[in-house]
C-alpha cells in the first residue's frame, strides 16, 4: 500500500506526505467516463464518509430540501414536501392526462430496482411503493422547477410560483441540488422529463439544468455554448455540474513511470511554493478569462481563472471533492484544484496578492477565513500526490518549479531582498 510505503521513506529520512492528506496508490489510471464493462455494480450515489464530512459537518447537509432517500423525512426538511407536492400537481395539470400521470408512476416503477442499486446503502426500511413515490415526488418537483427557471430568467416570463416570490429560497435549493448525499440518479430525471415533455422544447435536460445551475458557479460567469450542447450520460446532477468544468483540451498522462519525488519536485508544503515566495521569484500572477480549472503558466505568468467565494463556496468545492473521493472513475480535477490552491496560500499576504491580480474575489469573508477556507479543502482527501498521471495540471507545475530553480528566478529572488532605500541612504552623508 502506498501509506506504508511513504512510512518507508519517511524512516530513511524523506519527507512524507502531510498528516491531512493520505497517499493512496492510483488503482485505475483511466479517466474516461465510460464505466461500462469495467465495474459492472458500481454504486453512483454516496454518503460522505465519516472522515470527510467531519471537517465541515454543515457542507453535505441540505438546508431546506430532501432529494432521495439519504437525507428523507429529516424533521428541519419537512416544509419543503408541500412545495414538492404542488409543483407535482401543477404538472399534471399541465399534462392533464390520468392515463398519462399512470404512466409515469409505471416508467419510474420499472426503475425500482435499477434506482435502489445506484446508492451506496440499501435503505430496506423504505418499502417498494415509498421508493418508488419519493422518485416520482422529487423528480418532478427538479424537472418542474428548472423549467420553471428557464422559463422565468431566460424568457422573462413572471412565474406565478412562491418559490420565485422570495429571495433566499430558490438559491438555498440550488445549492441543496449539488450536495452529493441530495441525488437521484439521472436516468430517473431523464425518464421523468421525456414523459412530461409533450413540444417541441429546443432545450435538453442537461441544458436547462446547466443554466439552473450557473448562478451559483465559483466564477460567477456563463457557459459557453459548446457546454451548454452537452449531451453525455451522467449519474446525476453534481456529476453533469462536475463535468462542466473539465478542461477540454487535458489529455490524462498514461506512463505508469511519471511520479515526482517528493524530496526533489516538492518545494513548499504540497506542490509549488506559496504566492508571496513565488513572486519574489519572479513569477507574475494574471487572471485568466478561461474555465475554473483552467490553470497556465507560460513567460513567467501564472495565469489563474477568477474565483469568487461566498458562502456557497466552501460546499460547492466540497461536494465536488468528496464526489471524486467516492468515485474511483472521476478524473479528481477538483482534488488537484484544491491541493493547488492550498499549495499556493497559507497566509492572508497571499490572499492580498491574489486579489489585486483580480484571481480571488471574496463578498463578505475577511482573508484569513478564506486562507481557512482553502487549506481545510484537502484535510482527509486520499489522494497520491507523487502520481502524475492523476494531476491535470502536472505540466504547468513541473514548468514553474523548473523556473524557480532557474539561475533567472534566483537572481530576482536575491534582489527582491534588498532594501534599496535603506541601502541608497547609507551612502548619504551625514550632516550635523
Amino acid at each position: 500500500m502506498e501509506i506504508m510505503k511513504n512510512k518507508k521513506r519517511k524512516a530513511r529520512g524523506k519527507p512524507s506526505v502531510s498528516d491531512n492528506m493520505t497517499a493512496a496508490k492510483d488503482v485505475h489510471g483511466n479517466h474516461s467516463t465510460d464505466h461500462k464493462g469495467r465495474f459492472g455494480k458500481q454504486w453512483l450515489i454516496f454518503r460522505v464518509p465519516e472522515h470527510i464530512r467531519k471537517v465541515d459537518e454543515k457542507a453535505y447537509n441540505p438546508r431546506v430540501v430532501s432529494i432521495g432517500p439519504f437525507h428523507r423525512n429529516r424533521p428541519e426538511l419537512r416544509a419543503m414536501e408541500p412545495q414538492k407536492l404542488r409543483l407535482y400537481k401543477r404538472l399534471m395539470k399541465q399534462i392533464g392526462d390520468e392515463n398519462h400521470e399512470a404512466s409515469l408512476q409505471t416508467a419510474i416503477k420499472e426503475l425500482e430496482v435499477r434506482a435502489r442499486t445506484c446508492y451506496s446503502e440499501e435503505f430496506n426500511h423504505i418499502s417498494r411503493d415509498e421508493f418508488i413515490q419519493m422518485m416520482v415526488l422529487d423528480g418532478c418537483f427538479i424537472v418542474e422547477l428548472m423549467r420553471l427557471y428557464h422559463k422565468s430568467n431566460q424568457h422573462g416570463e413572471y412565474v406565478e410560483e412562491p418559490i420565485f416570490a422570495t429571495r433566499w429560497m430558490l438559491p438555498n435549493i440550488t445549492r441543496d441540488l449539488l450536495m452529493l448525499e441530495n441525488q437521484l440518479p439521472f436516468f430517473v430525471l431523464q425518464e421523468i422529463y421525456k414523459l412530461t415533455t409533450f413540444r417541441e422544447e429546443e432545450n435538453s435536460l442537461n441544458k436547462l439544468a446547466l443554466l439552473f445551475f450557473e448562478p451559483l458557479g465559483p466564477q460567477k460567469g456563463e457557459y459557453s455554448e459548446i457546454k451548454l450542447q452537452d449531451q453525455g450520460e451522467h449519474h446525476h446532477l453534481l456529476c453533469l455540474f462536475h463535468s462542466s468544468f473539465v478542461p477540454s483540451d487535458y489529455h490524462p498522462r498514461r506512463s505508469r513511470r511519471a511520479r515526482w519525488n517528493r524530496h526533489d519536485n516538492f518545494p513548499g508544503k504540497f506542490w509549488l511554493q506559496e504566492v508571496r515566495i513565488l513572486r519574489r521569484s519572479g513569477v507574475k500572477f494574471k487572471r485568466n478569462p478561461g474555465s475554473l480549472l483552467n490553470i497556465e503558466f507560460e513567460n513567467r505568468e501564472l495565469r489563474i481563472p477568477t474565483l469568487f467565494v461566498d458562502d456557497c463556496t466552501g460546499p460547492l468545492l466540497r461536494n465536488l471533492v468528496a464526489y471524486e473521493q467516492c468515485n474511483v472513475f472521476a478524473a479528481p480535477y477538483f482534488t488537484c484544484y484544491a491541493i493547488f490552491l492550498n499549495s499556493i496560500i497559507d497566509v492572508p499576504e497571499d490572499i492580498e496578492i491574489l486579489q489585486e491580480a483580480g484571481i480571488i474575489v471574496q463578498s463578505e469573508a475577511v482573508d484569513e477565513e478564506v486562507v481557512n477556507l482553502v487549506n481545510s479543502l484537502t484535510k482527509e482527501l486520499v489522494f497520491d500526490l507523487h502520481d502524475m498521471n492523476d494531476c491535470y495540471i502536472a505540466k504547468q507545475i513541473e514548468d514553474i518549479n523548473g523556473f524557480c530553480r532557474s539561475w533567472t528566478s534566483k537572481c530576482i529572488y536575491q534582489l527582491s531582498r534588498i532594501d534599496f532605500v535603506s541601502l541608497g541612504l547609507s551612502f548619504l552623508p551625514s550632516f550635523k
